[in-house]
């Protein structure tokens, strides 16, 4: 029998396929690790795909060399029993397979790296991997595995997509475009990042939320279609990414096999779960995702997702859960075949529609805490709504569009629009009378933001009409004060005084002063276009006052900033340029589109004034940018009337 535990290891790494990218930190932090005597057993875990095995193997040349006896390799990805385990590493190591039983007794002083590459379907052998590395105290074992072994003196060592394009910085900073530019250089050696090109890789990156794998299957794609193509491709990334390296384990062959590979491990309530997972967009919170499955034993399910690398913990005002896009892509495919998606796609919409009004009733005093919570999940609201107009439940889609108005008031002027004409050409509306008056009242504000007076005047002619015949005098009462600004934005300047002085009155007797500030408001505004600007003047320190007795940050932001501007237009710039100051200051605290693009504005001139040119046009060239972006068409005169 030969001895070998003075002798380096006769096998050997596999070659490296090409140049890791992107995982310098992680190379030195691992790296790191298993230089400390403390850490016998380093696992690598991450979803499939994810690099692990690259890893490993840039860990394990890296640190070869630093072993007496060297690194040795053992590929699991083939074995489908935990006890052909030990067997494989007796083989790796040369041992005779008689003698496999006695590992320990055979692995003698020198100090080895061993590499344990695929684990996750092996669970059970866990307890062998810990008394090898209990038994022999110059042995370190490397694993790759999308599970943790769970053993005593584990060290984890999660692995996460590669980073993605950042804002302002180069494109070949990321790290997911250079693996993608390295893996389309292997197909065309002539490929570069150009001006035309360069949009679709960063969508093509981003929609593949960086993960290697992903990336080198789409990059193998540009022999047959440029990436502008492939970017259409990749609605379905599934049907695409396919045709892996022949050489590699039968689970990386495709992106689908490579999920399906995790997805198999699973139990019958994970594979549910999992399902389930697949109806959300952009994240969910452990209460969602319970009321979605309505199971008991939910969050037992959503932790064993967690630990078999499917779902990863996501950045929310609460505690969130993502899925990397194509593994949601896969989850969604499983959740369309369940005989009972439509009651589930049902559980998510009402789900999101009570979170949508509990903000509804937050609404009249602005709360970021519930504004935050609604923007982690816009694309849950978005999609329940979607559900909503698709099945034509009526009474759902009105309750949803109006919950979220004040939500949208603030960021999305042509998304509010599109959907309430969607939400009012559904069936039976007439049959919810106050929701109807409400979403054609929001319809005549988005209309009036979007310069469509025409279209604005019909929807509160309509809206008026409902609310009088419900007997609701608050309604229309705030119809008129919306028409009046319709009046004043389309240069109707004197019926538009006319109606505001008349709601005024009106909201006076109702003690109303949130409404009695937006009247103030508005006619500041009005006198402004008039230019009469003392008048103005007067309307905004109105606003002011009745913003202050209601302690509206909102309020007071639209309020000194229109101070601000009507004493600069009067010449009065040692004091505007305070109030704007001021303004922005408030503007800082509440996330509204429309108040951060007309201050912005006006601190241009004041810029300008200063002979600050280039920020001046800096500063325009943003607010525009902003404008646009939120689908107005000009200056609305206040938040929410």
């Amino acid at each position: 029998m030969t001895d070998f535990r003075s002798h380096r290891i006769p096998g050997h790494l596999p070659l490296r396929p090409h140049a890791l990218v992107g995982r310098e930190p992680l190379l030195l932090t691992a790296s790191r690790l298993l230089r400390d005597r403390r850490v016998r057993l380093l696992t690598l875990r991450g979803p499939g795909g994810i690099g692990k095995t690259r890893l490993a193997l840039e860990i394990a040349y890296r640190l070869s060399p630093e072993f007496e006896r060297g690194a040795v390799w053992v590929n699991l990805a083939e074995l489908r029993d935990p006890s052909e385990v030990a067997p494989a590493v007796a083989q790796a190591l040369g041992v005779p397979s008689e003698d496999s039983t006695d590992l320990l007794t055979r692995l003698g002083p020198g100090s080895l790296l061993l590499v344990l590459d695929n684990f996750e379907h092996l669970a059970p052998a866990a307890s062998d991997v810990a008394a090898l590395t209990a038994g022999a105290p110059n042995l370190r074992v490397l694993v790759t595995s999308r599970t943790a072994l769970h053993v005593r003196g584990e060290q984890e060592f999660p692995v996460g997509p590669l980073p993605l394009p950042a804002p302002n910085e180069p494109l070949l900073a990321s790290p997911a475009v250079q693996l993608f530019v390295t893996c389309a250089q292997t197909v065309d050696p002539h490929f570069c990042l150009t001006a035309a090109n360069e949009p679709a890789v960063t969508r093509i990156c981003r929609l593949l939320d960086g993960i290697p794998l992903a990336l080198e299957l789409a990059a193998a794609r540009l022999r047959v279609v440029p990436p502008d193509g492939l970017l259409s491709w990749l609605e379905r990334p599934l049907e695409v990414l396919a045709d892996g390296p022949s050489d590699g384990p039968h689970h990386g062959h495709s992106l689908r096999s490579t999920i399906g590979w995790s997805v198999d491990l699973l139990t019958a309530e994970q594979r549910e779960v999992f399902a389930a997972c697949g109806v959300f967009l952009g994240g969910f919170t452990l209460p969602a995702l319970e009321a979605v499955t309505g199971k008991e034993r939910t969050r037992e399910a959503l932790i064993g997702l967690v630990e078999h690398s499917l779902v990863q913990t996501a950045e929310g005002p609460e505690p969130r859960w993502r899925l990397l896009e194509p593994v949601r892509e896969y989850a969604a495919e499983l959740f369309g075949s369940l005989t009972e998606t439509e009651r589930l796609r049902e559980r998510h919409a009402r789900y999101y529609l009570t979170l949508a009004e509990q903000f509804h009733q937050t609404a009249p005093a602005y709360d970021e805490a519930w504004s935050g919570r609604l923007r982690a999940d816009d694309a849950n609201l978005t999609a329940a709504l979607r559900w909503a107009v698709e099945a034509q439940r009526t009474l759902l889609a009105l309750r949803l569009v109006r919950a979220l108005g004040p939500y949208w008031d603030h960021d999305a002027t042509q998304k509010h629009h599109e959907w309430l004409g969607q939400v009012l050409a559904l069936p039976d509306v007439s049959d919810e009378p106050a929701l109807l008056a409400d979403a054609l009242c929001a319809l005549g504000v988005t209309s009036r933001n979007l310069q469509q007076y025409g279209e604005a005047r019909q929807a509160l002619q309509q809206a008026g009409d409902l609310y009088r015949q419900l007997d609701d005098a608050a309604g229309e009462a705030n119809v008129l004060l919306i028409l009046a600004s319709v009046y004043s934005g389309a240069g109707e300047h004197e019926p538009a005084l006319e109606l505001f002085r008349r709601v005024e009155v009106i909201f006076q007797g109702m003690n109303h002063k949130r409404r009695l500030s937006e009247v103030a408001n508005n006619l500041g505004v009005t006198y402004l276009r008039l230019g009469q600007l003392p008048d103005a003047f007067r309307c905004f320190e109105r606003t002011e006052a009745l913003s202050s007795e209601l302690n509206s940050e909102e309020g007071l932001a639209f309020a000194r900033g229109l101070l601000s501007w009507s004493a600069y237009l009067q010449g009065h710039k040692h004091i505007a340029l305070p109030l704007a100051l001021l303004a922005w200051e408030h503007m800082l605290r509440v996330p509204n589109a429309l108040l951060r693009y007309v201050l912005l504005h006006q601190m241009a001139f004041h810029a300008r004034d200063a002979g600050q040119l280039d920020l001046a046009a800096r500063m325009v060239g943003c607010s525009d940018a902003m404008r646009i972006s939120t689908g107005s068409r000009g200056t609305c005169v206040s938040p929410r009337s």
